[in-house]
């Protein structure tokens, strides 16, 4: 078979996939929107092995959300792959974290989830490359057939209508009715968890992150209980938020009305200055404003200059960030999902590293945040 590319527009995922696994291809499937990139094994129609560069899809991630792991643990982990540079799955079984079918069976949740979630894009494109058969991923033998998931995709399109229906934003706060929920839930378990983030006033969106969940995986538990009665949307008004001051956010240099062709010059002179920050934010704009190869390239290379600049300021030599603000009033304030769940992970023992290295979210935003945190006075920073 020849190779074949195009984009959703003209042939949607869910066609693709049907077509790849009718004709039990081997080869590399490679899918991009935007700065989202994922890229799938194949070997004889099934997925054999498949990676992101979205932290919320990493093995890591999947075994935390079902209960498998801690984010200690996994912490731990990623210090001895550091050491050995094994594949992830293969240290946690030889570490006796987690036995290897529990690593195969998430493996399998991994590489389906990954590819129904691309379902879901709007846009995007696709590029299959024909190779030879492969070997299996993580050295285990994990194999999920195409039309299994393209099977699953039918009926996850129909899914998400009720579900919508029921949760239409992800920045929903829930109420609770225990008395419909099964008894007895076990300590730990998923139900046990979503009650306690519910009473917490958590959104879903602060639930996924605080889970490591999958979307799909968690608005499909919770449409069950919301068919139940048990879960609901909470309909009376918040009380007004608390919004925290606003950290260094846009360089002052350019006016409202400025071109394209002039925000690019600042980068430019910014990136020269080694201002990171600036040229960043001043890149993302520029990008957002006229997409092109120039603004992508000028984009990519502030994002990797501020990504050191904050490794080497808040990670290297290790720090341990206290939080300077009480807990009672981080929840009143108007914070979103990532920035409340990297506070909560401050404990005045784990270092930054320890904390974003595990967290649902990319490192350099988790930086960014750091730094936002520390501008804003929330945070304050020792060497461990």
């Amino acid at each position: 078979m020849q190779g074949l590319s195009g984009d959703f527009g003209t042939m949607p995922l869910r066609d693709v996939v049907n077509y790849l696994g009718n004709r039990r291809v081997s080869g590399k499937l490679r899918l991009q929107r935007g700065g989202v990139f994922k890229e799938l094994t194949l070997s004889e129609g099934s997925v054999i092995s498949a990676s992101s560069n979205q932290p919320r899809e990493y093995l890591g991630q999947f075994l935390i959300n079902m209960g498998h792991l801690t984010e200690d643990q996994l912490g731990r982990a990623f210090e001895a792959q550091r050491e050995t540079d094994l594949l992830l799955g293969k240290i946690l079984v030889m570490k006796g974290m987690v036995p290897e079918a529990t690593v195969q069976n998430t493996l399998s949740l991994k590489f389906r989830e990954m590819l129904l979630d691309a379902f879901e894009w709007p846009e995007g494109e696709f590029e299959f490359e024909p190779l030879g058969a492969s070997g299996p991923s993580e050295g285990l033998d994990v194999r999920i057939d195409l039309q299994d998931i393209y099977r699953e995709g039918e009926f996850r399109e129909t899914a998400w209508q009720a579900i919508r229906a029921a949760f239409p934003s992800g920045g929903a706060r829930l109420t609770v009715d225990e008395r419909r929920l099964a008894e007895p839930r076990q300590p730990g378990s998923m139900d046990e968890r979503l009650v306690q983030l519910i009473k917490d006033g958590l959104t879903i969106d602060e639930m996924a992150l605080a889970l490591h969940a999958s979307d799909f995986y968690l608005y499909q538990r919770l449409y069950a209980l919301y068919r139940r009665d048990a879960v609901k949307v909470r309909e009376e008004a918040a009380p007004a938020p608390v919004v925290p001051p606003e950290p260094k956010s846009q360089p002052q240099i350019l006016g409202s009305e400025s071109s394209v062709e002039e925000v690019l010059q600042a980068v430019r002179m910014f990136l020269e200055a080694q201002n990171f920050r600036d040229a960043e934010v001043l890149a993302r704009q520029a990008h957002e404003m006229a997409p092109s190869a120039d603004t992508a390239e000028l984009l990519r290379q502030a994002e990797v200059g501020l990504h050191e600049a904050l490794r080497q300021m808040l990670m290297e030599p290790s720090t341990v960030p206290t939080l300077q603000v009480p807990q009672a009033r981080l929840k009143t304030m108007q914070l979103s999902a990532p920035e409340r769940y990297l506070l909560s992970r401050i404990d005045g023992k784990r270092d930054v590293a320890a904390i974003v290295r595990v967290s649902p979210l990319h490192e350099l935003d988790a930086l960014k945040y750091f730094q936002g945190f520390l501008d804003s006075g929330f945070v304050k920073l020792n060497r461990a």
